[in-house]
Order: C-alpha cells, then structure tokens, then sequence
C-alpha cells in the first residue's frame, strides 16, 4: 500500500463489507467438491462427485444472457456468470472457492472453471 495508509483500507474494506452483506444482499451458496470421497479415472475425470454442505456467501453477481446450443439435434442452453466475493467474507466462512465447486444461485448450478483474486489496492 504505497499511496494509502492501513487506515484507509480498513475503512474501504468495511464499506464494501456493508454494501455487500445489506444494501446489494445477494447471497449464493458454494459447495466444495470432496476431494477424498470422489473417485477418478486415469484422466483425473470423476463420473459421480461428491459434495460438502453448502455455505451460504454474500457476493456480486454478473450473469451473462444465456445463449442457445445446438449439439446433436438437442438445443441446450450456457450462460457464463461472474461471481464476486468480498476476501474478509470468505476467510470468515472458511471457505475458498476453487475449480470445480459448485455455486448455486437462483435456482441454477454453475460449476467453477476459473477463479482469480484480484490483490492490487492503491497502486
């Protein structure tokens, strides 16, 4: 933190805390893949996964249109979605999203295929 003082991040940090957990107020549930209980093949594919409970987190949430796709005569439908979660929430529930959980909002389910923690704050 070179321009700011760490006064100045806690004071940012615990205004986004606020603005995510009352004034946006959209939670999403994370289930974390076992690990230990999910058999593989050679390839490291598992055909039936395993979950832990789902710990609900509060988050921001950037849900592209769903697009239609055509694959052997049957139309499906994908729609990327961006999730974003305060790091101090997450570190409280103990929890850390990773590739291959599962993130269910809304009633849908989205599987994480990538995760990036932005860490740049004042230069």
């Amino acid at each position: 933190m070179r321009f700011t003082s760490y006064q100045d991040y806690q004071t940012i940090l615990l205004i986004n805390k606020e603005l995510i957990n009352t004034v946006i107020d959209t939670p999403a549930i994370i289930y974390k893949i076992k690990v230990d209980k999910t058999k593989t093949n050679i390839y490291g594919e598992g055909t039936s996964k395993n979950y832990n409970r789902g710990v609900q987190v509060p988050c921001l949430i950037d849900r592209q249109n769903a697009n239609p796709v055509a694959k052997s005569g049957i139309v499906d439908f994908e729609q990327s979605s961006t999730f974003a979660f305060l790091k101090t929430e997450l570190q409280t529930r103990n929890i850390y999203p990773e590739t291959g959980d599962i993130i269910e909002f809304d009633s849908q389910y989205y599987e994480i295929n990538n995760t990036n923690e932005i860490q740049l704050y004042a230069g």
